[in-house]
């Protein structure tokens, strides 16, 4: 997983409000919901030391994820003043959690959805396209992709006329089919997409794959569910998605313990606490691997300015020339320290792969003897 859309939170000043909340619509009193979790969180952000007008600026925003269908979950970042990060993401908490401090807390969300596969997925017609983009951070894009609609079927006659007809609808159908190629091309570049899933009338979605440039249609996936038509709402599509989701999220799993193996053997992985903070600070780690359990998460440990700057102890901070250390749980600075370092981070099962004392980093390097 790539944190570094997490780096221009690390710049703002202290103190961070961070509220992950259930906004889900899929309730008929679901706004009477929101406007309670809401006042339960605020008064826990207030407990927890937020200035009021932080909590003012959140109150602005949370809620504002009309239009968004199904269970869903908003995050929400805040400042001074100042919102400096709003998100929907596709999976809820149980109903809120807060934190107030020097750093943003991004371990609950992440961890709520740690199968976190960048994706677009595409619901085709001659016509045009629903599209559904989720980025890295977990947000959520939707646009929807309407060419013209005349003409777009062909006759079956034949004659000269018929033919020119048909020609006709063939060109329309590839202009509405360019639209869509390219509307994903976007989409799929902003959010890095893994997986490109096509879905709705199958000879049309074949022709946006073959309108796709060759880096993205060897991600496409089809799926059989799910139809533009109205009434098609109930149909298996996102269970479809989600088995192509979790395949590669389970993909990336195997790949991080596999590198972690091959570590092992050859010295470039490290394994406990304090033998991963220790990697962090000069730079070393590649991918951090962390059971979902999240062992060590409420760890306090000691911080400088710096993402590196990172101890389990202050006077090893101090020889590092950090006069004033401060503390943060380890579920704070360490994503703080992967995001700035240009690590990864994988969460992974812990009732798949136990990991030695639950965390781990494969290094990019070997450290000396």
């Amino acid at each position: 997983m790539d944190l570094t859309f997490l780096q221009p939170l690390y710049d703002r000043p202290a103190p961070m409000a961070s509220l992950f909340i259930d906004t889900s619509r899929d309730t008929e009193d679901a706004e009477h919901a929101i406007r309670l979790r809401w006042e339960q969180a605020r008064a826990a952000l207030l407990d927890e030391g937020a200035p009021e007008e932080t909590v003012a600026a959140m109150g602005g925003v949370v809620g504002r994820t009309e239009g968004v269908p199904g269970p869903h979950g908003q995050v929400v970042y805040a400042t001074g003043d100042e919102v400096v990060y709003d998100s929907t993401v596709a999976r809820p908490p149980r109903d809120f959690e807060v934190s107030v401090g020097d750093l943003p807390d991004p371990l609950s969300y992440i961890a709520a959805d740690h199968r976190r596969v960048p994706y677009v997925l595409a619901v085709i017609d001659s016509i045009g396209a629903d599209i559904t983009a989720e980025y890295a951070d977990g947000r959520t894009v939707f646009r929807r992709v309407d060419g013209k609609d005349k003409p777009v079927h062909k006759v079956r006659e034949g004659g000269f006329h018929h033919h020119q007809m048909q020609r006709a609808v063939d060109e329309q159908i590839g202009r509405n089919v360019s639209l869509v190629a390219e509307a994903i091309t976007e989409l799929a570049g902003a959010g890095n997409a893994e997986i490109i899933a096509l879905a709705g009338e199958v000879q049309v979605r074949g022709t946006v794959a073959d309108h796709l440039p060759g880096h993205l249609r060897e991600r496409v996936e089809d799926l059989e569910a799910g139809s533009r038509a109205r009434g098609d709402e109930n149909s298996p599509l996102e269970e479809e998605l989600a088995a192509k989701l979790d395949a590669k999220a389970a993909e990336h799993v195997r790949k991080a313990v596999d590198a972690l193996g091959r570590g092992r053997a050859d010295g470039t992985a490290v394994e406990g606490l304090d033998s991963v903070v220790r990697a962090l600070q000069r730079g070393q780690v590649e991918m951090l691997l962390w059971n979902d359990d999240l062992p060590h998460a409420d760890r306090e440990l000691h911080i400088g300015a710096s993402g590196e700057q990172v101890s389990v102890n202050a006077r090893e901070l101090r020889r590092m020339g950090v006069t004033e250390p401060r503390t943060e749980p380890a579920k704070a600075a360490i994503p703080r320290a992967v995001a700035t370092t240009g690590a990864g981070l994988e969460l992974v099962p812990a009732d798949e792969v136990r990991l030695d004392g639950g965390i781990a980093a494969v290094l990019r390097y070997a450290t000396p003897v």
